[in-house]
């Protein structure tokens, strides 16, 4: 049996862009609109009533102007509030199959199942990868058009299936705006070779910013990730402060504080997972309003939260429930940890800065002075501690305090407005000024603040990089479209 092509489907309008291109509301001799009747061009007054569609309108149109598509479809964008005549059917159409396997993480052979050419306009898997291809090369072209002389790169590695992956976000500016395009998500390593140090990190990123967007790494002026030894001795190879990820620093410190309660924490978990078997679950059949615990202090929480119900005189629970000391050292506990979270989740904000996480850890280590090992602002898991020292005092307004050690590191950042200002200055300063005044001025620009650019905006986590990994785990790289996509 032969199937007939199809013929090229007519441009198509919404009713109400139909109904607004030829209908305007109708007003009364005070010029005020009456919202209920609107008037076509050709005169006639027609009556709508807010919210009941525009089939009465649509009636009038279809009569009278039978033709109306080809009318709007001549007429410019701006009188139709549509661009539809300036995009082709191919690309509308290659365009909504992007989006759907895109959106609906659907494997490209999708395109070519017969259910699929049943209801949608065919394409074939070769078109869509040839598209990808000329999309992701348009979004590179764009963001490499965008990209200043001086940004920073934030970063973070994956491992799946025995490969690792890197992904890398620029960091920058834009007219006060803070922009964080995705780079790129690759494997870290090729067929060449199988190193994963700080130099292969550093040729990686030097090939793909030479390559995709025509930048050298030389221009990054600072990194933020993890505080591992790699990402240390890659800030060293490029020459640039390291920001460690604070969120990394904030469960390190957690850990060791958790480690002194072990043993308590280790019998708590017992309980709980006694408490999951379905004799002991039923009893506490009411208790359900807490499904999710999703902290650091879920399992003391979680116990505390608990225990008022539970049968102390029960044999089996009553030889793994804490006893008098181990409740007061995992109360404790739970009361330092609480503070945690809060800065824990305060650290996933969008509009945090160095000087924020500065005044929070000061705060835990004032009220946990063990916490300093990590948090410290000269702790040694610190990679830059004088850019970062630089940082706060900067945003406290606070630069003339600066050392020469943090102004060195801050020397990338810097914007002297001086030399601008002291040649628009001398423009507009009149010949005849007297030696004082021109003195008098020099020492008032000689006295002003310097000014540094990003500082306020450099993230001090990898939120943003770890997020997207967390979407790649369970939405971007399942099987399905790995093997698609080989």
């Amino acid at each position: 049996m032969l199937s007939a092509p199809r013929p090229a489907a007519p441009a198509t309008f919404p009713n109400s862009q139909v109904a607004n291109f030829y209908f305007r509301p109708c007003r009364d001799h005070c010029d005020e609109i009456i919202l209920e009747y609107c008037r076509c061009r050709c005169g006639t007054v027609r009556k709508r009533v807010a919210g009941t569609g525009f089939t009465n309108l649509m009636e009038h149109i279809r009569r009278e102007r039978p033709s109306f598509a080809e009318e709007m479809l001549a007429a410019t964008p701006g009188q139709t509030g549509s661009v539809v005549h300036y995009v082709s059917q191919t690309a509308q159409n290659t365009f909504g199959w992007l989006e759907l396997l895109v959106k609906c993480n659907l494997p490209l052979s999708f395109c070519e199942s017969k259910l699929a050419r049943r209801s949608l306009k065919s394409v074939s898997v070769e078109t869509i990868r040839r598209v990808m291809e000329a999309v992701a090369r348009a979004v590179e072209r764009s963001i490499a058009a965008e990209l200043p002389k001086r940004f920073g790169l934030v970063f973070d590695g994956w491992s799946h299936d025995s490969e690792q992956f890197i992904a890398v976000f620029a960091w920058y500016e834009v007219d006060g705006a803070v922009h964080c395009p995705l780079l790129c998500m690759a494997p870290l390593v090729s067929d060449e070779t199988d190193d994963l140090s700080a130099a292969t990190h550093h040729t990686f990123l030097g090939t793909m910013l030479t390559h995709d967007y025509g930048k050298s790494v030389d221009q990054c002026i600072f990194l933020v990730g993890d505080n591992c030894s790699v990402n240390r001795r890659l800030a060293d190879l490029i020459g640039v402060p390291l920001v460690g990820c604070t969120s990394h620093k904030l469960n390190r410190a957690d850990s060791q504080q958790v480690s002194v309660c072990a043993e308590d924490l280790i019998s708590d978990q017992a309980v709980m997972i006694k408490l999951r078997t379905l004799h002991h679950s039923a009893k506490l059949r009411f208790q359900t309003e807490h499904t999710h615990w999703g902290s650091s202090f879920a399992t003391p929480s979680q116990n505390f939260e608990l225990l008022p119900f539970i049968d102390s005189e029960d044999e089996e629970l009553a030889e793994l429930l804490p006893h008098a000391a181990s409740k007061r050292r995992l109360h404790d506990l739970l009361g330092e940890l609480k503070d945690v979270e809060s800065v824990s989740k305060a650290l996933q904000g969008s509009n945090v800065d160095l000087l924020d996480v500065r005044v929070w850890f000061d705060g835990l280590i004032t009220e946990m002075p063990s916490y300093a090992r990590y948090r410290a602002p000269r702790a040694d898991i610190v990679h830059s501690p004088d850019f970062e020292a630089g940082c706060v005092l900067v945003l406290k307004g606070q630069a003339k305090r600066l050392t020469r050690a943090e102004k060195a590191a801050l020397e990338s950042f810097m914007v002297d407005p001086r030399a601008q200002d002291r040649a628009t200055d001398e423009e507009e300063a009149d010949a005849s000024a007297s030696f004082v005044k021109r003195i008098q001025e020099n020492r008032r620009l000689d006295e002003r603040q310097p000014s540094y650019e990003l500082l306020a905006s450099i993230p001090p986590t990898s939120n943003i990089v770890e997020r997207f990994i967390s979407i790649a785990q369970t939405t971007d790289w399942d099987a399905r479209t790995v093997e698609s996509a080989g």
